[in-house]
């Protein structure tokens, strides 16, 4: 009985544990007083910009992909699944970094007309072959006009 008091005591003293704990109050604090209202007002905003526009704004939707992936390192941390502290103490994270799960881009669906382009190429490929002589010898030389 002793010896587990005793290991309790000393988890107690280590300064390791204690630091984290600030930490994580600290990052709490910031996710429920500032990114809370931020999370608030992009959404208003990006409301704002579908009535006016037609569509949201692509920067804000950028930002907003790199917020949820700097809340997921906030929340990662928080719960014990992370030690890297978030940043200031790493780096905010980006759109192009993979330690989210799922894509924060939306994906977009190939439509008919980008397939026009190879056809037109293959056009052009078939217009430049009728220009050329198609001799008996197969020169390939061009006629001329």
């Amino acid at each position: 009985m002793s010896d587990e008091l005793d290991e309790i005591v000393d988890n107690l003293r280590e300064p390791t544990s204690w630091f984290r704990i600030v930490f994580m109050i600290a990052f709490a604090v910031v996710l429920y007083l500032i990114i809370a209202p931020i999370i608030l007002v992009i959404m208003i905003t990006q409301v704002l910009f579908r009535f006016i526009t037609g569509a949201p704004n692509s920067n804000l939707r950028d930002f907003s992909g790199a917020l949820a992936a700097y809340i997921f390192q906030i929340l990662k941390f928080l719960l014990y699944s992370s030690e890297d502290k978030p940043f200031p103490f790493s780096d905010f994270p980006s759109l192009d970094d993979d330690n989210t799960q799922g894509s924060s881009k939306p994906t977009k669906k190939k439509s008919a007309g980008k397939k026009a382009p190879a056809k037109k190429a293959s056009k052009k490929k078939a217009a430049k072959k009728s220009t050329l002589d198609t001799s008996p010898n197969g020169s390939g030389e061009e006629k001329e006009a």
